[in-house]
């Protein structure tokens, strides 16, 4: 017969006790502070239609570093100061390295690519395969004839079509990246077809997740209405767009299976994974989805960027004369600058930077998903909830970028400069890191060093012989590219033209 030990049982009965507390405590813990909400739907008015970052920007001076909405009873966390998201989603990495499951991106065909997979073997297997061809700035040393030849036809594309200066940089991107992926080369006397389906691809995702777009991303259940039940509209939206991100693809990889059949194939990232003698359908499910995971990776950074260069230099002249200055000093008029000049052009290093720290291309950083329950400085972080990096607000803090609007590439040079974007989040945080940034990193600081050296690029000209000044901002979404503007473009010298035919003349 058991008899139980009293001593024992007041200690179970005392330990379950301050277990209930410390449960009671921790679940009672208050969210961040945020605007307060309606009862059941939460904050659903209080968000913004557009340019969500700017209003949690002006939220974050009321409320603090960290802050939080709900929607439907959907917690949502907002990181207004950098120390704060490099603490979460840095140092505990591990348990923010989630994505949500976004429900219009999942029903669109998007839950398939990197930056929307769920974290698990197949997000970790997309990485080590990414990782081994572009995941360090060594790596991509073997890429630079590439890149070198694709900057040098993007000087061709602006000197033969000047107006059409943003498809230039569009094409070049897409150029770079499908050569190093694929080993395809773009037509160059036509749009080119998969850049226009991969360019397609990209809009559409940015605007499918975009903050608050669609309902069912906060109300799942909806995707179980029938598609003509009113207000579901979405499901035709999302069928529409899933062949648009199955044909980016699966028209790239069939182009390479049929290259290799004909033993024709470019050395590039696919045909490498291919040349494996037994490639199952799980492994070629991966090799498809982590290279269509490329272009995103480094291709849409490099056509904001570069795109925003121009724009820069047309508000801010002296940037460009002073770019110039530096071209001629270091580079001489009798050729274009290579990335053996790098580490010789400050200022042009210093233009980049601040490029992407003047329109960050992702303001608002990807979500991040709380995979168990966590408390920051007092504050409770539920389970499942979102957390958003509000990298634009990081970006534009006056108390750390003197005069944070103005496009100033100095302030990274000298003795003591500001952070610079990278570390600031414009790639992302923890285990969710872009893994194409050093893919963007030299397609970037190569375009715009070529653009400085070819390019004379000035105010355009209205119907009343007025300059236009453009405006300094973005397009909404996940992915921000400059407002479209017009400016004038012209070969900076007469020996330009010359240098861009020799060095076009022949592809790598």
């Amino acid at each position: 017969m058991f008899v139980p030990n009293l001593a024992d049982g007041t200690v179970a009965l005392v330990a379950l006790a301050l277990c209930y507390r410390l449960y009671k405590r921790r679940v009672t813990l208050p969210l961040p502070p945020g605007p307060r909400g309606w009862p059941l739907i939460g904050n659903v008015f209080d968000m913004p239609e557009s340019h969500a970052w700017k209003t949690f920007a002006r939220w974050g001076d009321i409320y603090g570093g960290i802050m939080s909405v709900t929607l439907l009873g959907q917690p949502f966390v907002i990181i207004n100061d950098p120390a704060i998201a490099q603490e979460m989603l840095d140092k505990r990495g591990t348990l923010y390295a989630d994505r949500p499951t976004l429900e219009m991106a999942n029903m669109s065909g998007w839950g398939r690519v990197l930056s929307s997979a769920r974290y698990g073997p197949t997000f970790r297997e997309y990485r080590k395969l990414i990782g081994k061809v572009i995941g360090t700035r060594g790596s991509m040393v073997k890429f630079n004839p590439v890149g070198e030849y694709q900057a040098n036809m993007f000087l061709k594309r602006v000197l033969e079509d000047p107006k059409a200066f943003d498809a230039a940089t569009r094409k070049t991107a897409g150029a770079m990246v499908l050569h190093l992926t694929y080993g395809y080369k773009i037509k160059e006397d036509e749009d080119d077809p998969l850049v226009d389906l991969a360019d397609k691809a990209l809009g559409q995702f940015s605007g499918i997740t975009r903050p608050g777009a669609f309902l069912v991303d906060v109300m799942p259940i909806l995707k179980h209405l029938p598609s003509w039940f009113p207000g579901a509209g979405f499901k035709n939206i999302a069928k529409s767009y899933t062949k648009t991100v199955e044909d980016m693809a699966n028209v790239p990889l069939a182009f390479v299976k049929e290259q290799m059949a004909r033993e024709q194939e470019t050395p590039s990232y696919v045909s490498n994974l291919l040349r494996d003698k037994e490639v199952s359908e799980d492994r070629l499910s991966d090799i498809k989805w982590s290279a269509a995971s490329f272009y995103g990776a480094g291709a849409d950074t490099t056509v904001s960027v570069v795109t925003a260069y121009f724009l820069a230099v047309v508000k801010y002249p002296e940037v460009q004369a002073k770019a110039h200055a530096e071209i001629d000093a270091v580079i001489g008029r009798n050729r274009l600058p290579t990335f053996e000049d790098r580490d010789s052009l400050p200022y042009v290093e210093a233009i980049c930077k601040e490029l992407l720290r003047w329109l960050p291309i992702v303001p608002l950083a990807v979500p991040h998903r709380a995979m168990a329950d966590d408390v920051y400085e007092g504050y409770f972080i539920p389970k499942d909830t979102l957390v958003l990096a509000n990298v634009w607000k990081f970006l534009h803090d006056p108390n750390v970028y003197t005069d944070p609007f103005t496009f100033n590439p100095d302030r990274f040079l000298g003795p003591n400069p500001p952070p610079r974007p990278e570390e600031v989040g414009v790639f992302g945080y923890g285990r969710r890191t872009c893994p194409g940034e050093h893919l963007a990193d030299v397609s970037v600081w190569i375009n715009v060093a070529k653009a400085v050296a070819g390019l004379r690029i000035t105010r355009a000209i209205d119907e009343n012989g007025k300059e236009i000044d453009p405006v300094a901002d973005t397009t909404d979404g996940i992915i921000a590219r400059p407002i479209p503007f017009t400016c004038t473009v012209e070969p900076r010298n007469e020996q330009i033209i010359q240098l861009v035919r020799e060095a076009t003349a022949e592809a790598p």
